[in-house]
Parts: C-alpha cells; structure tokens; sequence
C-alpha cells in the first residue's frame, strides 16, 4: 500500500492536506466504511467521483470543513496518515489502520498566541478567586480538546526542559554543577545560564500554573451579579459546562498509544508578553530533536473497516462545539486584552 498527499478544498480559506493510503483494497474499505457511517452522502456524488478514494477524500474534506466551521482560535488541520508524522521510527505501518493526526498549518507553534493575564487579573479584582476559579475550570475543557499551550502545560516543558522532571531548579543545580565541574552556584551562573522556577514565574502568579477552584458556584455567581464583564465571562462558562454536561460523547484526546511527545499545539496561551512562557517552548522544541516525537497536537489510530472512522467523526464534533464554547471565553479575555491596550495607549 502506497501513500501520497493528496490536495483538498481549503478549511476555513486556508489550504490543508490529507495523506490517504491508495492502495485498491484500502480506498474501497475506507469508502465502504464512511458509507456504512453516514459519512458519505448525496452531496458527494453530486458530481461523479473518479474513483473510491476521491469519494472518501471529498466526503472527509466536508465533514471535517463542517467540524471546524467557525473556529476562530483554535488551529485544527487533519492529517490522515499511515504513521504519525515525526521522528519516531519504531512505530510500523499495519494495513488495516490509519492514524487521524491534527496539526497546525505551518507547524509546532505556528498556531494563535493570546494573553490571558490581564482579563483573570481583572476577575480577581472583582472578587479574590474568582479568576482563578474561571482559571481552573477553563484548564479542565482543555484537557478533554486536542493539545494546547497553557501556562500549565508550559510548566511542565520547564521541569522537563530544565529540571530534570523536578518542581524546580534544586536537584538540577547539583547536577549542573557536577557537570560543569564547579563548586558553587555563583561560579555555575560564570559558565552557563540557570533558569528557575523564580525566573519562569516572573510577573505571573503561581495560580496561572495551579489553579483552584476557590469560590463556590453560588459565590461566582454573586460576584458576577456585580461586573459586567464578570457577569460575561460565568455566562460563557455556564454555556461551555453545559456542552460538557449534555453534548458528549468526545472524542479521546489522550493520545496513550502514540508513546512519544507531541509537539504541535492548537493554541498558544501567555500571560502576559514580557513572560517567559515563549522562551520555554523555544527551548523544548530545540530539545526535541534529539528525541522521538510525533508533529500533531492530538493523534488517533482508526480502523480502516468498522465504525472507527464515523464514530472519532461524531465525537470530534462534539469536541469542536466545546472548543468553539471555549474559544467565547477567550474572545472576552482578548477583548479585555485590547481595552486596556488602548487604555494606556491615551495615557
């Protein structure tokens, strides 16, 4: 079985790509099984397709087109591949499955960057905590969307990056000085750069990283009754938790059976722009490279027969109307954002 990329209609005006295996027996599995799933409809044999894999190729390219339909942030690209896309040789191809990889346009981090430091500063100004509370249960609906760089997730690049998968700098430094065969830590700073946990958590509470939910739902909810904008943002997590309660199944996200880093993010959470959230994903995709890695924020093997192919649909959809609910969220932290840009733009 052979694979070539093949060229589809644009997503959201921008161009994308699926890989799709062309072997004979391979297109008509796959086009029986988006047939047998309600993937393929009339609209795709509107005008005759060539062969069984334009078929699936274009009923994919709809449905996908109709998932991410209105996502504004969030960078979803799909990728249909043999093997993830990456450095990452151990894994095989097998016949009878495929891999749904999404991954951004250009690239690892050539996704959206937004500042979310400013809005849950001013939600804390409301009440004590209850920009944190946004905070915590926001990073919950992350984890259940496609990979995304919070300042939680960027923490955990940092202990990795410089910590040796410590909470901070401590057990590192004896290491490095060892390594560099110094005595004390000011002779270490003489030879090579440190960067701590102070140094990562300049200008950012440590509750952007640990959040707790430290209000209760009735406490939000009178501290929102009193700012408008407060009042805005618990309306738009309401609507989001209510997705989450009534509008699964999901998708799985986790990404288990891949067994190497991923290195794509859907989304770029700072914040604020002085912060050193940028110069740790530098540093951690340098680092990549001298390991196994796969390029896709989120990955999914799928069985070329069967329903495997319409049911991840049907939950991705699912998945994309959350991700849409929290990108409502983060429409209102941006637009707090550039209100106090121009703010002190007149000053």
């Amino acid at each position: 079985m052979s694979f070539d990329v093949l060229s589809v209609p644009a997503l959201n005006d921008i161009p994308a790509s699926y890989t799709i295996g062309v072997g004979r027996t391979f297109a008509r599995d796959l086009t029986l099984s988006l047939l047998d799933g309600n993937v393929i409809t009339e609209a795709d044999l509107v005008k005759r397709p060539k062969n069984e894999l334009e078929l699936a190729t274009r009923a994919l390219t709809r449905r996908w087109d109709h998932i991410t339909e209105g996502m504004r942030y969030f960078d979803w690209r799909l990728r249909i591949e043999a093997t993830p896309e990456g450095c990452y040789p151990s894994m095989a191809a097998e016949s009878d499955t495929v891999w749904a990889a999404i991954q951004t346009e250009h690239g690892p981090v050539s996704c959206p960057q937004m500042f979310i430091g400013y809005a849950l500063e001013a939600l804390e100004q409301v009440r004590e905590g209850l920009g944190q509370t946004v905070l915590a249960t926001l990073y919950d609906a992350f984890r259940m969307l496609p990979q995304a760089a919070t300042p939680a997730c960027i923490f955990g690049l940092a202990s990795y990056c410089y910590w040796y998968g410590e909470a901070d700098e401590t057990e590192a430094l004896a290491e490095m000085m060892s390594m560099h065969d110094v005595k004390t830590l000011e002779d270490l700073l003489t030879v090579t750069d440190v960067f701590t946990r102070k140094t990562f958590f300049e200008g950012m509470p440590e509750w952007a990283v640990f959040p707790r939910r430290k209000l209760t739902r009735n406490q939000v909810r009178r501290a929102a009754a009193r700012n408008d904008y407060a009042r805005e943002v618990v309306e738009a997590m309401d609507a989001l938790w209510n997705v989450v309660t009534f509008y699964g199944p999901f998708a799985d996200v986790r990404c288990d059976d891949v067994g190497a880093d991923l290195i794509d993010y859907s989304l770029l959470l700072r914040w604020h722009p002085d912060d050193q959230l940028g110069r740790v994903m530098d540093d951690f995709l340098h680092s990549t490279s001298d390991g196994e890695y796969v390029i896709a924020s989120c990955v999914t093997p799928l069985k070329v027969t069967g329903s495997d192919f319409s049911r991840w649909l049907k939950e991705m959809e699912a998945t994309a109307l959350l991700a849409k609910c929290v990108e409502r969220v983060l429409t209102l932290f941006e637009e707090r954002d550039r209100r106090l840009a121009r703010i002190m733009v007149r000053v």
